[in-house]
């Protein structure tokens, strides 16, 4: 990644330069706060130490980091009364104040990163102008995705913890958070018409309290400029993942849930008969989960319903581990409905508003389910011991933590030097205390910052549901397959860098059968799953789906475990091409998700250069149509790509010798199921070591020269036939069980 900046203070402010011309200049560092009641302000323009009303003091500081430059602003109370703190601007660059910021295009030719705070709040490359993202600006709204709305105007563009600017034809900015323990953070853009009024990069401290000879510091923020924005987002989610200390698993874990079908009502007989279909059909799936609805009320926890009753869900968990199965279990921790015992108990563990009315997180079955308040050490207590529980004595192993922004919410804290963000982290270590460093954890419905780790895994969209569309399709925080797609193809990049990616359950059964997905759309959920590389779990009644259905999840299984790139994000707010790279000791290819968002039939055309791709010569193989569409130098027509389509694309560099095109046992088509691939040139022999968990039924395509054919193909030693498909290529199918070699000799004519 090229970048290289320079920086350079003056009585203006501070002047951000690239080794050509300067392009940010007139920034300041600004600390909002109170003392005694009344509101102060103190501006910093350059390093020094400059003292505030109050007593408080302030460092601004810059110093080089990687390929950029990390600011922070730090504070002490010198005084003698305590200070109460609202927000940190580590970097305000405002025209009202001389201010600028010039990447070489007009703001409103800009595509600018936004990252919603939650798992849900939408993400997108947004285009300042034309955008088809509508806010749709209700309180309701704004409170669910917007944790700082006061103080915004309307036209504000704000990101959480960080954004990329592209400016189109030039290079791009980043500015982002590096470090997110302690505060929640935003980038902020306001625009005036078709200039920039305010670049703003903002911590929140919600109002703590600095008592006499504390310190506080804001977050870190990195700031870096370079020629590819996704390079950039990329490098600063693995700078995040690194300061953090991410905890990112070994493998991808896989499974079941009920969520999708049974919606909450699936009892222990519903999940002992999918865990016989699991094994009966051979599903190389890893955990199952006792979805919500077990427990008698959200925040009784260890009281579950009748129909479980304790000693039943343990016996549950028990015939789980038995059957070979990792058990898992849903939770939403962080909040307490209004009619459970907990609440009735204990009402003072809940967020108080400032008339002292506790805080509603969410509605549940018309019925509130107040904040829990993680400053508190009973609170605290409570939730070390009932995750204890689960695990020691009930066995639990993976745990799904929902709601997570509960914790976050707005409202009076017992400590009231704790932010919001420094609520969630104190209730999650207390859940990861309590569980232990083996189990896995994966959070939902989160303030995504503050968890990174804590959390092994996490949700990066809305829930999947089964329907392309949301209720309200303008809506892109609302349960739907699409919204939950196309979130989670914009945090890719945080995949094996800030934690798994989770981007939901795939849903493989028939339209009808409690679905509203038609094939395409299914296919392009299986598809997007797989090149997504992370968690990857099924919500389907899998005693009832069709064989024919079933293949489409053990296409997707096991995960890839390395995330495709959303390589045209900053070109269309909706990205077409999600591409995966694969390197491996006998060859390299690239496996091309084309998404076809629109509602209708249409006529796709890519080329080499804007996938990415090196220039050459290519093998294309389309997946799902099991057709070999011959050899590109430079571009591709998918033909009749039709709506909601994902046309999965195979390149593969055109060998010499006959080589391996590809095999249909994965989406990504070579990359998890060939274990090794050797041309023996003496032999004239290509050898391929196949191992994949699980029984399935698929094809080994090669790619033959001109004057090449096949003299003899053998699977385990045993001859079998291959057939020609098309010109130059030839397959050979087979049912894997576990691992096989092959062995394909070939012969030249003269």
């Amino acid at each position: 990644m090229e970048s290289t900046v320079s920086l350079v203070f003056d009585s203006v402010g501070a002047n951000l330069h690239t080794s050509t011309d300067c392009f940010l200049c007139g920034g300041v560092a600004v600390a909002t706060y109170r003392a005694r009641g009344k509101r102060c302000l103190l501006q910093l323009d350059g390093p020094e130490t400059v003292p505030g009303p109050g007593g408080l003091m302030g460092t601004w500081i810059w110093q080089p980091a990687g390929e950029g430059l990390e600011v922070r602003l730090e504070l002490e109370n010198t005084g003698a009364t305590e200070l109460v703190l609202d927000a940190l601007d580590v970097l305000a660059v405002r025209a009202s104040g001389g201010g600028m910021l010039d990447l070489g295009t007009r703001p409103e030719d800009w595509s600018v990163y936004q990252n919603g705070w939650t798992s849900s709040s939408p993400a997108l490359a947004r285009h300042v102008r034309d955008s088809y993202y509508t806010d749709p600006g209700t309180p309701e709204y704004r409170w669910e995705h917007f944790p700082h709305w006061d103080g915004a105007t309307p036209g504000d563009l704000t990101s959480e913890w960080v954004t990329v600017i592209s400016p189109g034809s030039a290079p791009s900015l980043l500015l982002g958070f590096v470090t997110t323990r302690d505060q929640l953070a935003e980038i902020r853009l306001s625009f005036s018409d078709t200039t920039l009024a305010a670049l703003i990069a903002r911590c929140h401290l919600d109002d703590v309290v600095l008592r006499p000879g504390e310190r506080r510091h804001s977050e870190q923020l990195w700031i870096c400029y370079g020629d590819d924005p996704l390079l950039l987002l990329e490098a600063w989610s693995a700078r995040t993942g690194e300061v953090m200390q991410a905890r990112v698993p070994p493998s991808m874990p896989t499974g079941w849930s009920g969520r999708y079908y049974y919606f909450g009502a699936s009892s222990p007989g519903d999940i002992r008969d999918n865990v016989e279909a699991m094994r009966r059909h051979s599903l190389p799936l890893g955990t199952v989960l006792i979805d919500e609805g077990y427990q008698a009320a959200i925040g009784d926890w260890l009281t579950p319903r009748a129909e479980y009753s304790v000693n039943g869900l343990t016996d549950l968990v028990a015939e789980i581990h038995a059957a070979g199965y990792r058990a898992g279990i849903w939770t939403a921790p962080f909040g307490l409905s209004a009619d459970s015992k907990a609440y009735q108990q204990h009402p003072d563990w809940v967020l108080r508003g400032s008339a002292g009315e506790p805080v509603s997180a969410w509605i549940e079955d018309d019925v509130d389910c107040y904040a829990l308040d993680c400053t508190r050490r009973d609170v605290l207590s409570w939730l070390r011991e009932t995750f204890g529980v689960m695990r020691r004595d009930w066995g639990i192993d993976f745990f799904i933590v929902d709601h997570v922004t509960a914790a976050a919410r707005a409202g009076w804290h017992h400590d009231p030097g704790v932010t919001r963000a420094g609520a969630v982290r104190l209730g999650l270590e207390a859940i990861r205390a309590a569980i232990g460093e083996d189990a896995f954890l994966l959070a939902s419905g989160a303030p995504l910052g503050p968890c990174i780790g804590l959390v092994d895994a996490m949700r990066t969209g809305p829930d999947a549901d089964p329907n392309w569309y949301p209720i309200w399709s303008h809506d892109l925080s609302l349960p739907s397959a699409g919204n939950a797609l196309r979130n989670s193809l914009v945090r890719a990049s945080f995949q094996n860098r800030l934690w798994a990616n989770d981007p939901d359950c795939v849903l493989i059964r028939r339209r009808g059968q409690e679905s509203e997905l038609v094939l395409n759309e299914m296919r392009t959920q299986a598809a997007l799953t797989g090149l997504c590389g992370g968690v990857t779990f099924d919500s389907d009644h899998l005693g009832a789906i069709r064989p024919g259905r079933l293949k489409y999840l053990r296409q997707i299984l096991p995960p890839a475990g390395v995330a495709a790139r959303p390589v045209d994000l900053f070109r269309n707010e909706m990205p077409h091409l999600f591409q995966l790279s694969i390197d491996r000791a006998w060859g390299h290819w690239w496996v091309v998700g084309v998404i076809n968002w629109e509602d209708r039939t249409v006529e796709t055309t890519v080329s080499l250069a804007e996938m990415g791709l090196p220039a050459g010569a290519y093998h294309v193989y389309h997946y799902w149509r099991r057709r070999y569409l011959g050899m590109t130098t430079d571009t591709l027509t998918v033909q009749r790509h039709q709506p909601h389509e994902t046309a999965v694309l195979l390149f593969k560099p055109v060998a010499a010798h006959p080589d391996l095109l590809t095999t249909t046992f994965h989406v990504c088509q070579g990359a998890v199921e060939v274990e090794a691939c050797e041309w023996l040139e003496a032999d004239r022999t290509l050898s391929i070591r196949l191992r994949k968990q699980g029984r399935q039924f698929g094809r080994v395509l090669y790619a033959l020269p001109g004057g090449w054919s096949v003299l003899e193909t053998r699977v385990n030693g045993r001859k079998r036939s291959a057939v020609e498909v098309a010109p130059g290529i030839v397959a050979l199918g087979l049912t894997l069980s576990g691992h096989a070699v092959i062995d394909a000799t070939f012969g030249q004519s003269a």
